[in-house]
């Protein structure tokens, strides 16, 4: 068939478009790709991403006058006033929440002992304190990029303490007035993204039909409806809804957060530095954000719960936040004696796989140097032909090879 002007017109028209489209899918998946953002970082194979956050001033808490209504109540919180000026010095922040797999590679790691109990709110109408509920059971199917649950404060601090010991960083639980930052995002408003509830099932996984009861109050709440179907009855997988301005994820719903500071009733007398607000001996800590069984209302920028710090529920778990500067560095003793000692982890993982290739410390300082990161390339790839030491990239994971090298450095007084 002869191609006329028009039909020439036409599908150049048409080629046109498929250009735009296929530009336009190209941009969305780059958009939704948080790896395309050159800022963010990975200090291990199992550490979290990270992303930087500049230093700056907010407005934290609420106004008397844009008070939410708590849903359960009926009357407005007041445990987020008064409204104060904070100054916030730059910082990283995970922009996941700590998922499962992460706290699987510490468990493996260290062996640590989490929560014995853990709330579980699959019971009509209430919940029940459980043993049979763990971080590995939160009484739902759950997937490795999921958000971990049924975390104790202590869980969640030692996970930090971990990743502060094998990355040599100042890893920690966000103060409280770096989580609100982080997750206001420059917005003033009760919601990162603004100040309507109809669409925040395009930003937060929050409660949706289906969900669990919290309490007899909750099943009352419910009667008033969902604003929209975020899609999940219970947590969902990381990066499954939009990221607020600073490109972090789910800082409202999926699974409460906890922060570093001890538990007060308002802000009257709270540091405007940015620093914890801790005291000596504190027993309950706080958590932040709120999670897929609670209602948006209950799950903004400013709402804020006391718990005890020793508790765990399955709509709990944490993200973490890294200093910027070398003199924040935290020493992370917990993990000492346990891996350095030579009948710990370090010394049962070098037993098994390294004795072989042992040598006077004089001589394996002279091959590869005694910092951190010559020794963990060498044990990963694998050293020279005079130490015969073989790769262990396939065999071992990155955290236990940290571990390692923790170990010979401690051995050897490095």
């Amino acid at each position: 068939m002869t191609k006329t002007p028009r039909h020439q017109a036409l599908l150049m028209h048409l080629l046109l478009i498929s250009a735009a489209v296929f530009a336009a899918s190209c941009s969305s998946q780059k958009d939704n790709d948080p790896t395309a953002n050159s800022a963010i970082q990975r200090d291990c194979e199992s550490c979290p991403l990270m992303i930087p956050v500049n230093s700056g001033e907010f407005q934290m808490g609420t106004a008397v006058a844009d008070r939410l209504i708590d849903p359960r109540t009926g009357g407005p919180a007041t445990n987020d006033e008064p409204q104060h000026t904070v100054r916030i010095e730059a910082f990283s922040i995970g922009i996941y929440e700590v998922s499962v797999r992460e706290f699987a590679a510490f468990i493996t790691a260290t062996e640590h002992a989490t929560a014995t109990k853990c709330m579980d709110f699959s019971k009509p109408g209430g919940f029940t304190i459980s043993t049979e509920r763990s971080w590995q059971n939160t009484g739902f199917i759950q997937g490795g990029d999921e958000p971990v649950g049924c975390i104790s404060f202590y869980d969640a601090q030692a996970y930090t303490e971990w990743l502060s010991y094998i990355t040599g960083k100042n890893y920690r639980l966000p103060t409280e007035a770096e989580w609100e930052y982080a997750a206001r995002a420059g917005n003033t408003g009760p919601y990162f993204w603004g100040n309507t509830e109809d669409n925040a099932c395009d930003y937060a996984n929050v409660r949706s039909t289906g969900a669990d009861t919290i309490s007899k109050r909750q099943v009352e709440a419910d009667k008033a409806g969902f604003p929209c179907d975020d899609g999940f009855v219970h947590t969902s997988p990381a990066g499954s809804f939009m990221a607020n301005a600073f490109g972090v994820y789910d800082m409202q719903g999926n699974n409460w957060e906890w922060v570093t500071d001890c538990s007060h009733k308002n802000y009257v007398g709270a540091p405007n530095d940015g620093s914890a607000w801790t005291e000596e001996n504190c027993q309950f800590g706080v958590i932040r954000g709120g999670s897929f069984l609670n209602l948006v209302q209950r799950s903004s920028v400013t709402v804020r719960a006391g718990r005890p710090r020793s508790g765990a529920a399955s709509n709990m778990g944490f993200r973490v936040v890294k200093g910027t500067t070398a003199s924040e560095l935290v020493a992370a003793v917990a993990w000492k004696d346990e891996t350095n000692d030579a009948s710990g982890k370090g010394g049962q993982l070098f037993n098994e796989n390294c004795a072989a290739c042992h040598q006077e410390r004089d001589e394996f300082e002279g091959l590869y140097g005694k910092d951190s990161e010559t020794l963990f390339t060498a044990i990963k790839f694998g050293g020279n032909n005079v130490m015969s030491m073989p790769a262990f990239d396939q065999q071992l994971s990155d955290a236990d090879i940290r571990v390692l090298v923790n170990y010979v450095r401690s051995q050897n007084g490095w």
